[in-house]
């Protein structure tokens, strides 16, 4: 049930992300969800996309490192409190998140990107407590 996500290192200057969109975007590959955390001389980038390893190839082409991740994505109401709910869950449970973004939606629902310290017992939690993981496949619709 898990996605997979690309994350890129980058130096941190004018035009490297552009180049990268560029080159997934002439691949045909849809863009899902994107973050980008900086430190002054590099970037990480996440990607959710449509073809992982299309992009991967792109990216190996391009002498980019990066590796794949594997996260949980949830399909949650768009309203507050929602997402208070699922820290709120992980939190009581021990569950340390690493990192969380969202995801491009269009819908009355926002979808989220989570990655834990445990991710098996964050995924039973999630499900436990009936909140809605999404797949690559319900994602790419």
């Amino acid at each position: 049930m898990r996605v997979e996500q690309i994350s890129v290192l980058l130096r941190n200057e004018p035009g490297v992300l552009k180049k990268i969109l560029e080159s997934i975007s002439d691949g045909n590959i849809n863009i899902i969800g994107l973050t980008i955390n900086e430190t002054a001389a590099l970037g990480e980038l996440r990607l959710v996309v449509s073809d992982t390893k299309k992009t991967r190839e792109i990216l190996k082409k391009m002498d980019l490192s990066h590796n794949v991740v594997k996260i949980i994505v949830v399909d949650i109401e768009d309203k507050p409190g929602k997402l208070l709910e699922i820290a709120r869950l992980l939190s009581e449970n021990n569950i340390n998140i690493d990192y969380i973004y969202t995801l491009a939606s269009g819908k009355k629902t926002a979808l989220i990107a989570i990655k834990t310290w445990d991710m098996t017992a964050t995924e039973d939690i999630l499900l436990k407590n009936k909140i809605k993981i999404v797949t690559l496949e319900d994602l790419d619709k």
